[in-house]
């Protein structure tokens, strides 16, 4: 073919951009089993039945990869699998604490920092009690930013808080997930243009002026929720949700924890808790995870509400936030056996293999070209040793270790080169 067709929303990653993003899952990996979180699997399809339930976690239907001809389609996310798997399996422990990393697929409109197929890291914790729960998985996945080097804020609200303003200020009940809609987009649209919107949809301007002040309204965290109690008068919310301020406080986490008010999120799901992890790097503010408190989700498809609280992580986001494409290793391969003709070949193998053995990740030649050439090889790929291999180091079972870097070479046993390249190690 002269253009080779390729499906908008995707991407191809280059050796040191997969590289890259398997060491970032592997840090993640490592953080979110430090906390003891459990490790499942399961299908990247399932029924459509469990994905259009009215009420899931899902987007509109029209987002949704439907398999032709079958009643399945793509996962959209790692909640609604779980929600399944939680119910099929009735014996696990509770509380239920997994995490799980794998790809995901939306039928979205692609744009930058936004994909069709994704990569999603969450954590989740079915039972348990609110505030504690919430706390970890907040927790883990703010670790994981950190064991990245990602400088992030964390934004959490309270839909109930909401629901308490809004009688408070005397509105409708019928308008409360229109409005939600409207706050949500308060990351997008100006004040002014919710304001209008929210008029339009049938609120007062006083109601609207008195909502706005309190959701764009700035100051601390004990500030804002000061206010709120005046205006509410309902403490018993407000006291759950510092609980779970304050043992977040306990972790010392590096982001800051920023009370925002018009955080909504999950307006289908979500039942308490809400939550937004964001960049702090001026150069790049966008949204890198979300998460939050849904106690009706398991109900929905068993018939019996289990309190449970996630939160998700975006890997492609993340990649692109640290440049991942700028990364200039491209191989594990610590060395590469060289050999200067073919004859050498099986003691270069049985070279490779030692070094292998030792856990040393070892490249080879396999192609009929000089020494130079396999040297320029290996310099492309940056690995840093050559372990060469004539006819002098075959007849003497010896190697020449070269540092490409350096320049440093030097004749040794095997062993003493299994020595030498494990200690100078990644």
């Amino acid at each position: 073919m002269k253009d080779l067709p390729f499906p908008r929303g995707v991407r191809d990653l280059l050796p040191n951009e997969a590289l890259f993003r398997n060491q970032a899952i592997r840090n993640v990996e490592g953080v979110f089993q430090s906390f003891g979180f459990l490790t499942i699997d399961t299908p990247v399809f399932e029924s459509l039945d469990l994905l259009k339930a009215k009420g899931s976690i899902g987007e509109d239907n029209k987002l949704i990869y439907e398999l032709k001809n079958e009643n399945l389609g793509l996962r959209y996310d790692l909640t609604v699998s779980l929600t399944r798997y939680y119910i099929m399996h009735k014996n696990l422990p509770l509380p239920f604490k997994r995490y799980y990393i794998g790809k995901a697929y939306r039928m979205d409109e692609p744009q930058k920092n936004r994909y069709r197929e994704f990569t999603q890291a969450d954590v989740d914790i079915v039972g348990g009690d609110y505030g504690y729960t919430d706390a970890e998985a907040i927790a883990a996945v703010c670790r994981a930013y950190e064991s990245l080097g990602v400088n992030y804020e964390v934004h959490i609200n309270d839909r109930r808080f909401i629901d308490a303003l809004l009688r408070a200020f005397g509105v409708k009940p019928d308008l409360n997930i229109g409005v939600y809609r409207l706050i949500d987009k308060l990351d997008k649209r100006s004040a002014d243009d919710v304001s209008e919107m929210l008029i339009e949809l049938g609120l007062g301007k006083d109601q609207v002026d008195s909502l706005m002040g309190i959701v764009t309204r700035g100051g601390s965290n004990d500030e804002k929720l000061g206010y709120l109690l005046e205006v509410t008068k309902d403490d018993a919310e407000l006291k759950e949700f510092r609980l779970l301020l304050d043992l977040l406080g306990r972790y010392s986490l590096r982001g800051a924890v920023l009370v925002d008010f018009a955080l909504v999120r999950g307006i289908d799901y979500y039942t308490s808790t809400v939550f937004e992890f964001k960049s702090a790097n001026k150069d790049m503010k966008v949204s890198i995870g979300s998460g939050g408190r849904y106690d009706k989700l398991i109900g929905l498809y068993s018939g019996k509400d289990v309190g449970a609280v996630g939160a998700s992580m975006g890997i492609d986001r993340i990649l692109d936030l640290l440049d991942a494409s700028g990364s200039v290793r491209y191989t594990y391969a610590q060395a590469i056996v060289s050999y200067i003709k073919q004859d050498n070949y099986t003691y270069a193998l049985d070279v490779a293999n030692r070094l292998r053995e030792a856990g040393i990740n070892t490249d080879i030649n396999n192609s009929s070209r000089n020494l130079a050439n396999q040297l320029s090889y290996a310099n492309s790929l940056k690995i840093r040793y050559a372990i060469i291999v004539g006819d002098a180091e075959q007849n003497e079972g010896k190697v020449k270790v070269k540092d490409l870097v350096s320049g440093e070479e030097s004749v040794v046993s095997v062993d003493d080169a299994v020595q030498q390249l494990i200690k100078n190690g990644d």
